[in-house]
């Protein structure tokens, strides 16, 4: 007679079935019961969802064996490549959670400018191992970010204007199916999965390697420049039109946020409301001087920290973001243009007046080589968006959780009139209710039509779900 583990009951499977995978895999499997649990799984994010196991997959056939055994099982399949989930997808009670974080191959022809990368890293880790060679990969805003999940819904980054979004750079993709079947997705194999992936999110299998071309980037001319928070309602129009029109070597978002006490602002204006201006130029420094120098005439300059500098070094003005189990709240849209009317919309809805260090307003603005990308030849679908904007708020205590979520709202209620779409990086529980603006309806059908060919049940729902389409 069969025995059930109490602490792996939840997942509807014997302890003899548990330990049978356990010997399949070359990663390992962590229960409620091991002294490791409560680090296996944690997110970034506070959540008090319980899975019921934690498989840590150390290869293809890990990822294979895990998805099968969920399948069979009919459990609950989380997966886990950074945890940045926003809308903490990549952990659910009572779940298998398919953690990816071992999974860091990282292979570099620099020659080529070709690597590989595997789910597992984060974007500081692959910005570190490129920068020796003086090459990058237009990512994601914070060196913790998973790969996986961030390269799967686009990846807008701070090379975005210029070299466009991650999945501009992605020439195959390996991907563990519904079925456990490992296949290579590219343009001449699987081209319709690997159309689906680029943009469709985690809906279709789980993604193990990339292979990706990289850009030149090395020494960037970067940084920031800061102004009074006051100044906002005359600094954030002006900054939005010159940043829309400026070289496509500048890429920029404007933040109005309280200073963080980091070494590069002044002890007197930490804490104090300020809008930033963080930016990097990708090209000559003395043009870059030249192309940045209006964003230093907008106001009255507080502090400018703008100067040549290694590109991995711009995750400095994001380190926030990296810390586990903080609570956040965000909410966004991305716009066509982020023009006077709905800056001041923001302003008087109280963009400038952030309710404490543990929030901030974002505007940034995209075009460039994200408008020039093939509209057809990928799932993303919000090329023609000329800015997305945030209001976030994290890492405050519970007793200030209305206070935060209000003002972040508030923001959202000013935002959304103007909002013509969605980006899936940023989407948060209520993501379901706007998948249409995510995806148009042609877009929604076309991956309805993959979703039905690579996973007609819905394993992989744990994500903003596309359900197959009807047979």
């Amino acid at each position: 007679m069969q025995t059930r583990d109490t602490s792996a009951s939840a997942t509807g499977a014997t302890r003899e079935e548990i330990a049978e995978l356990a010997k399949r895999l070359q990663g390992q499997i962590v229960l409620p019961s091991d002294a490791n649990f409560e680090e296996a799984r944690r997110i970034h994010w506070a959540s008090s969802a319980m899975p019921a196991m934690v498989v840590r997959a150390a290869s293809t056939s890990d990822v294979a064996a895990t998805i099968t055994f969920a399948r069979e099982h009919s459990l609950e399949l989380a997966v886990r490549s950074g945890g940045h989930s926003l809308a903490h997808y990549s952990i659910v009670e009572g779940s298998v959670v398919l953690d990816l974080s071992l999974m860091k191959t990282l292979e570099i022809d620099p020659e080529a400018r070709i690597a590989r990368l595997g789910a597992g890293l984060t974007w500081g880790e692959v910005a570190a191992a490129l920068h020796p060679h003086s090459l990058g990969l237009s990512s994601g805003d914070n060196a913790t970010v998973g790969i996986g999940g961030l390269t799967l819904g686009g990846g807008i980054g701070w090379f975005a204007r210029k070299y466009g979004l991650t999945i501009d750079h992605v020439r195959s993709i390996e991907v563990v199916t519904a079925d456990g079947q490992a296949l290579t997705a590219s343009a001449t194999e699987h081209p319709d999965l690997f159309w689906a992936l680029r943009g469709g999110g985690g809906n279709f299998g789980v993604a193990t390697s990339f292979e990706v071309e990289t850009h030149p980037a090395g020494m960037v001319y970067g940084g920031a420049i800061f102004y009074d928070a006051s100044e906002a309602a005359t600094v954030l129009p002006a900054y939005a039109r010159y940043a829309a029109s400026a070289p496509d070597e500048l890429t920029s978002m404007a933040l109005v946020m309280a200073a963080p006490p980091a070494p590069f602002i002044p002890p007197d204006l930490q804490g104090k409301p300020v809008v930033g201006i963080a930016l990097i130029y990708s090209g000559d420094f003395e043009e870059g001087n030249r192309v940045v120098d209006p964003l230093r005439k907008l106001g009255t300059p507080l502090v400018d920290i703008v100067g040549p500098m290694p590109y991995p070094g711009i995750f400095q003005f994001t380190e926030d973001a990296s810390q586990y189990g903080i609570r956040q709240y965000t909410r966004s849209v991305m716009v066509d243009t982020a023009d006077e009317a709905l800056i001041s919309a923001l302003v008087a809805s109280g963009a400038a007046d952030v309710p404490s260090e543990h929030a901030l307003f974002q505007v940034r603005i995209l075009g460039g080589a994200v408008k020039r990308g093939d509209a057809s030849g990928a799932a993303f679908a919000q090329r023609d968006k000329g800015a997305l904007i945030l209001a976030v708020v994290y890492g405050y205590d519970e007793a200030n959780t209305e206070r935060h979520v209000a003002w972040a709202d508030r923001l959202y209620e000013a935002m959304r009139p103007f909002g013509t779409g969605a980006y899936l990086g940023f989407m948060m529980g209520d993501g379901q209710e706007r998948i249409g603006e995510v995806y148009p309806p042609a877009t929604l059908e076309r991956l309805r039509q993959v979703k039905r060919r690579y996973d007609p049940t819905n394993v992989f729902h744990r994500n903003l779900n596309v359900e197959p389409a009807a047979e």
